[in-house]
């Protein structure tokens, strides 16, 4: 057998096993567990928070009213200034901002949908938009300047100011099985972005939430 001909036979064999390879596992394999947490038409309450925030002055909690493929959600969202936590900007109409607290309150719609895949569960998406109107209470200048080592240098002392915001946005995520399937505590993780009316800015957030189901 020249080197052409046994180059050919080591091909085919080689395709061979791997076709038998994966009819093998398709026949082994258990089927596609179905994530059926939420009924199609039985509505259910999800109470909703991120307790990881808590240490840094936020909250953000919430329920939703949904079904397996859509929900309706209310969450509150607020940030009390604690000794770890610092949100500052330098806007685009030259204002040194030092956000001090705020409190707002969301309403949204969410759609959801199952993608199965190859690691033999189906992947809850969801997609949603979203609301968000509240309060922010700050301090501000446009007196100020970066020294060598980027830390900012006030020339005149901040100002105490407040403002309403309104956020619309978009979500793009996905509900985590942490516990099993079939559990009534679950998680969501997803990425928002929206523009803030109030501050005159773009909002990009990652989001991170523990879910139970209540009913």
């Amino acid at each position: 057998m020249n080197k052409k001909s046994l180059l050919r036979y080591s091909l085919l064999m080689a395709g061979l096993i791997c076709t038998l390879s994966l009819n093998a596992q398709r026949l082994v394999q258990p089927g596609v567990q179905i994530v059926d947490r939420f009924k199609p038409n039985v509505p259910s309450l999800v109470v909703k928070a991120n307790p990881l925030t808590l240490p840094f002055g936020y909250f953000d909690a919430g329920v939703e009213y949904r079904t397996q493929r859509s929900g309706w959600l209310l969450y509150t969202h607020g940030f009390l200034r604690g000794s770890n936590s610092v949100e500052s900007a330098n806007y685009n109409f030259n204002l040194y901002v030092e956000t001090q607290n705020y409190g707002r309150l969301e309403f949204g719609r969410r759609w959801y949908w199952q993608n199965p895949t190859m690691w033999n569960a189906n992947r809850e998406t969801y997609f949603g938009l979203t609301m968000n109107a509240g309060f922010t209470n700050y301090k501000f200048t446009d007196g100020y300047y970066y020294d060598d080592l980027g830390e900012v240098v006030l020339l005149t002392p901040l100002q105490d100011a407040s403002r309403i915001d309104m956020i619309l946005a978009a979500e793009r995520g996905r509900t985590r099985n942490w516990v099993g399937p079939n559990s009534d505590f679950y998680g969501e993780t997803a990425w928002k972005l929206g523009y803030n009316f109030g501050s005159r800015m773009p909002v990009l957030l990652y989001a991170i939430r523990f879910n139970y189901k209540v009913n």
